[in-house]
């Protein structure tokens, strides 16, 4: 095993980690509950509503939550 390799993510099968393996069945599943959620619904944000299909309320809280985790881990590395 190679001294670079992250250690956290060892193993797994055919040179793919089992972290890399569960995230890809993550962003699976999260993205088969976006593309069966396709009503209409009120969304109520901090200062305002508004009326949106449910589908795109999702997509965007998932992307924001993909992104805050990808900004607090990089963050992390850097100390």
């Amino acid at each position: 095993m190679s001294a670079d390799r992250d250690h956290r993510d060892s193993g797994g099968v055919g040179g793919v980690g089992y972290r890399t393996i569960a995230g890809g069945v993550l962003a699976l599943i999260v993205l088969l509950f976006i593309v069966l959620n396709r009503d209409e619904t009120k969304v109520s944000f901090v200062f305002f509503d508004a009326q949106t299909d449910l589908w795109l309320a999702l997509l965007l809280a998932a992307g924001g939550g993909f992104a805050a985790g990808f900004l607090m881990s990089r963050a992390r590395y850097r100390r």
